[in-house]
């Protein structure tokens, strides 16, 4: 197996994940400081040809250009999330290319207690979804927080994770959508004077959302949060039972990936992500 890897932040994830799976692993960044094997996505292609899987962990305004670039390469493309700018564009480039098997990062589904939370929820008439960090803001001033370029901010960033896990939880997710939401921007460049999460920019762009709070009818409520100042919670609380979840583990993005390349061919496993991952743009992109 033959895998491609742009973009050498959490793309190191992936590449440790991926020799775990004896894959020959190619890499590709544009800062030379990252030592890829490649600093152009061209030359990779040129050199290669043709990959069984691609992994894009660029930031969120090339994800779209790069799955064009990258899709009549590849068996299997996967899309850090937010995936793209919105639910058209995620439709438009699965159309332009139907024979290959294009899905955004859901990785908190392939998590190992994923069974365990479901039983739970099935019996339960209370069901929270939370990420809310204490100051960890990314790299205010960047990319991160310019709606341009990232799409919007906490609803981009962690919202994607909390909604896979409610698909995950809830067997009826596909004829819901958020009865209630709210995005806020509580914070800017002006009143920021830390973050544990990057440096800040005081000369660039703050214009996205930092707070998010969705319901889907009385049971289910999702909650995303960059700064609280006071609570730091990472869990999904059940009734009164809280599981904590903290950073998905690596053998979570290891099950997803390996389930993928065993379905590759299985053509109800690739419509059930495209129904999900539409679905997670709508709800996003309405916020």
């Amino acid at each position: 197996m033959k895998s491609l890897i742009i973009g050498m932040g959490i793309g190191e994830l992936y590449k440790s994940v991926l020799t775990q799976l004896d894959a020959e692993v190619i890499t590709v960044d544009t800062n030379p400081d990252k030592n890829a094997d490649f600093s152009r996505v061209e030359d990779a292609l040129v050199a290669h040809g043709f990959f069984d899987t691609v992994n894009i962990c660029t930031p969120n305004f090339t994800h779209a250009q790069l799955t064009q670039q990258v899709a009549p390469y590849s068996k299997i493309v996967f899309v850090e999330k937010p995936g793209f700018k919105n639910s058209k564009e995620w439709i438009d480039i699965l159309s332009q290319y139907p024979d290959t098997r294009i899905m955004m990062v859901k990785n908190n589904m392939w998590r190992d207690n994923i069974g365990e939370m479901q039983t739970l929820a099935a019996q339960s008439n209370s069901i929270d979804i939370k990420w809310i960090r204490k100051n960890c803001i990314p790299h205010p001033g960047s990319w991160f927080t310019t709606k341009e370029l990232a799409y919007g901010g906490v609803s981009r960033d962690l919202v994607p994770h909390l909604l896979s896990l409610y698909i995950a939880l809830n067997p009826y997710w596909y004829s819901t959508s958020a009865t209630k939401k709210t995005s806020e921007q509580q914070w800017t460049l002006q009143n920021i004077d830390s973050t544990d999460y990057g440096t800040i920019n005081y000369n660039g762009t703050y214009d996205v959302d930092d707070k998010v709070e969705m319901s889907f009818g009385e049971r289910w409520r999702v909650h995303a949060n960059w700064r609280d100042l006071t609570t730091e919670e990472s869990c999904v609380t059940i009734n009164d039972t809280t599981i904590e979840l903290g950073w998905c583990p690596e053998e979570a993005y290891h099950n997803m990936i390996k389930d993928a390349i065993d379905n590759v061919d299985n053509d109800n496993f690739w419509q059930q992500q495209v129904r999900q991952d539409i679905w997670i743009h709508k709800q996003i992109e309405a916020l």
